[in-house]
């Protein structure tokens, strides 16, 4: 009885990360030079060293506010890809460099060497969102 008892209990701390959701770590233009990429012109370079996607989004964006439980939800999926948001109307020099002139903008990154960017514009179902992950990152 002992033994059911503590296997459930360590069933339950395991799952307790995924019910709640993944990570979705909110950061500046500062930080997105260091974690995702730096622009220079024309130019860009990867930093990060592993897959990520930046949702890009703002406080009165109906559908950014629709979209962020989903991202959480998605990336507790993925435990190896990082999940970013930058808030546009805090880090308008990000934006106007990376030209987004709408929200929510997701941008999803491949690790190094691993493929092509890719972007969604707009809300999309959590599906949709999933499909393009597996697609930019992992190739299928």
């Amino acid at each position: 009885m002992k033994k059911i008892a503590m296997t459930l209990l360590l069933a339950l701390v395991l799952a307790l990360p995924s019910l709640a959701g993944g990570t979705v770590k909110e950061i500046d233009q500062h930080q997105f030079k260091q974690l995702v990429g730096i622009i220079d012109g024309d130019t860009w370079t990867q930093t990060a060293k592993r897959a990520c996607v930046v949702d890009f989004n703002a406080d009165w964006c109906g559908p950014c506010r629709r979209l962020a439980p989903i991202l959480k939800e998605v990336a507790a999926m993925y435990p190896d890809i990082d999940f970013y948001s930058v808030n546009v109307d805090n880090n308008p020099e990000l934006s106007k460099q990376l030209g987004i002139d709408g929200i929510p903008m997701l941008l999803i990154l491949p690790a190094p060497g691993k493929g092509d960017p890719g972007n969604i514009d707009g809300f999309v179902p959590k599906e949709e969102l999933i499909r393009a992950i597996e697609q930019t990152v992992y190739g299928k």
